[in-house]
């Protein structure tokens, strides 16, 4: 197990990653409810979110240049300083080690994955590059604050932190989602694709972010984020057919991607309502169709054949996210109540994954191939 365990990078990051989310999810809605909020924030942009992308790019890097990443004793080292700083964070007693911590870790993370990028030259990456450079800089930023160097940084860190994985989100759905779409469904498909939506869809993203780290709420953030929600809106109405409906693995990534318009699109009239749109239904929607197609690739599995609880995994998220995000319209005596019942189905959906993927994580590829 231990060998296989860190053969490639999304083997740890996914099965821990995926672990500690429900860990950290269940202590914010119970225990740590609601004196908690920073660290909530924090471990679910930086702790949970921060593995799993270690986890695919680190994957993800190997195939697109054809040279190695970490694996065995490296990869395993980069794994605990992850763990290291989780279990510093977990108590809260010495956050500015678990901060140091992680931040050493996305520093590390950025080299991994930097190095055989350049090797090949293949800069059209950089985009990849900077998000994991602003997740980086975001958990500085964060340090800082701790350290009493940045008066107000913790928000700010944790800001810069949650559009810098919003931004490689939206990258790699730019890519793999038309690419899964066009080999996953059954018949030819032709999608539809404008040359002004790929243009303008990161940095109409980009200029709001910017914006809403610095100037939260303001007419013209507002503005962007109304803009941002129609270009992504377009771009996702290109890549739908059909066909997808009978695919899991592609419906999860298509009505994930859709959240994350609606999310700007309710940016636009209510902020801190969107943020859930964004990070529960857009991101956490994402992470889950990606590690369940993942896991089951590298592992020699049929990207086709998912294990058939994937749909209801789907489903209890895009719950949670309903739920999570229709908060703002309840009695507020209802609120603490909606909160956890969101908390629930998004720990359901992670815990089942958990349950059906671990043994394939651990366990050597069925196909006999190395990785």
């Amino acid at each position: 197990m231990g060998m296989t365990l860190f053969r490639l990078g999304f083997r740890p990051f996914f099965l821990l990653g995926t672990a500690y989310g429900i860990v950290a999810m269940a202590l914010w809605i119970g225990p740590y409810f609601p004196h908690a909020l920073d660290w909530h924030a924090h471990e679910m942009i930086f702790g949970f979110a921060g593995a799993i992308i270690a986890g695919f790019l680190l994957t993800a890097v190997r195939n697109w240049t054809g040279l190695p990443t970490l694996e065995g004793t490296p990869l395993a080292g980069l794994v605990g300083l992850w763990l290291l700083a989780r279990m510093a964070s977990l108590g809260g007693t010495v956050p500015r080690l678990a901060a140091g911590l992680d931040l050493a870790f996305l520093v590390l993370l950025l080299g991994a994955i930097l190095r055989p990028i350049r090797r090949v030259r293949q800069w059209r990456q950089w985009g990849v590059l900077t998000g994991v450079a602003f997740l980086a800089a975001g958990q500085a930023v964060y340090l800082a604050a701790l350290l009493r160097l940045w008066p107000d940084g913790t928000r700010l860190g944790i800001r810069i932190g949650l559009y810098a994985v919003l931004a490689l989100v939206l990258i790699l759905a730019g890519r793999v989602i038309p690419f899964f779409t066009e080999r996953g469904v059954d018949g030819p498909v032709v999608l539809r694709r404008f040359s002004w939506t790929e243009r303008w869809a990161l940095p109409l993203f980009c200029l709001y972010a910017a914006l809403e780290v610095l100037t939260p709420g303001g007419t013209i953030t507002r503005g962007l984020a109304l803009a941002a929600a129609f270009v992504h809106a377009v771009r996702l109405w290109g890549w739908h057919t059909p066909g997808i409906w009978r695919r899991p693995l592609l419906w999860v990534l298509h009505i994930a991607y859709g959240w994350l318009v609606v999310g700007f699109l309710i940016a636009a009239f209510d902020p801190r309502t969107a943020l859930h749109a964004l990070t529960v239904g857009g991101m956490s929607g994402m992470i889950l169709g990606m590690i369940c197609r993942v896991s089951l690739g590298h592992t020699g599995r049929n990207v086709h054949q998912p294990p058939p609880i994937v749909s209801a995994l789907f489903v209890l998220l895009f719950a949670s996210t309903v739920v999570r995000v229709s908060i703002t319209w309840l009695d507020p005596a209802a609120f603490v109540f909606a909160l956890r019942l969101a908390g629930i189905l998004w720990i359901a959906a992670f815990a089942g994954f958990l349950w059906r993927y671990a043994p394939m994580l651990w366990r050597p590829r069925i196909d006999g191939k190395p990785g």
